[in-house]
């Protein structure tokens, strides 16, 4: 009996966790919530067994899933604000000790970008943005590169700039619109296989597969829309209701547990 009541109070905490995560991060750009799913526990369970007439021995976690559906577009005005629209996550790899781009790749589908003082597009806690160089081709053999927009350009200063929806970065200096390479789209087989390294940001496994790079907009790839940011998936009446459900779950054992302990004491006096 303590057995099928602590796995109910069990399973109950963990989706509080995990719904609490999820409520903490709706307001995070590009944040991918997580659900829950359950098994019940059978002692003699068999293929003639009607599962109306088993007894069960409590439940147990099947899995904690990523959620990886597109979350909402929300206006934010700014050529460095990027949002997928679509399949695929940016790439980008932080500062290694030399202060330049290291060999570690992350993905996102966080759009929130700036520029630093040399140049470099990079993103909110300083992660080099990755992309091709200019005329370089788009594809999973090119090499990747830390996309850098200068301020400056033989003596003309840096007067606008533009991403368009493939990705392509446009700098203009003066009455000159110079092509500073594309931000490439990274797709994997299997996305829900990628590893949750915090701040949205995401490693290749192998259950992911390796990454497939692509042009924004192309066939199996998401385009870009500058001046927007895509939100988490969060939809905060739904995990309400699922938290809900889950202390009461919890407050319900707790309650059985207690009469349990009741019964226990008064049959041992």
């Amino acid at each position: 009996m303590y057995g099928i009541i602590r796995s109910g109070m069990s399973t109950a905490m963990h989706e509080i966790a995990v719904v609490s995560n999820n409520i903490a991060n709706s307001g995070s750009t590009g944040f991918k919530k997580s659900d829950v799913s359950f098994n019940d526990i059978y002692g003699s369970a068999t293929p003639d067994t009607v599962s109306r007439t088993q007894a069960g021995f409590g439940s147990t976690i099947a899995g904690t899933r990523r959620n990886d559906g597109q979350g909402a577009i929300v206006d934010r005005p700014g050529a460095l604000n990027l949002a997928i629209i679509g399949a695929g996550m940016f790439t980008v790899s932080p500062p290694g000790s030399d202060g330049t781009a290291s060999d570690a790749k992350f993905y996102t589908r966080s759009g929130e970008l700036t520029i630093d003082k040399n140049g470099y597009l990079k993103t909110g806690d300083g992660a080099f943005v990755l992309g091709t160089a200019p005329g370089s081709a788009v594809g999973s053999d090119s090499p990747r590169i830390a996309m850098q927009i200068p301020f400056s350009d033989d003596g003309s200063s840096l007067t606008g700039l533009e991403i368009t929806a493939g990705g392509k970065i446009s700098a203009t200096y003066g009455s000159d619109i110079v092509d500073k390479g594309s931000l490439t789209i990274a797709t994997f087989a299997n996305q829900g296989g990628l590893k949750n390294v915090g701040s949205s940001r995401f490693s290749e496994t192998t259950y992911s597969g390796s990454p497939e790079f692509g042009v924004a907009g192309q066939t199996g790839y998401g385009t870009l829309q500058a001046g927007a940011l895509e939100g988490s998936n969060v939809d905060i009446t739904q995990e309400m209701t699922v938290m809900i459900r889950a202390q009461q779950q919890f407050s319900g054992s707790a309650r059985v547990l207690q009469a349990n302990s009741d019964m226990v004491e008064k049959l041992t006096r």
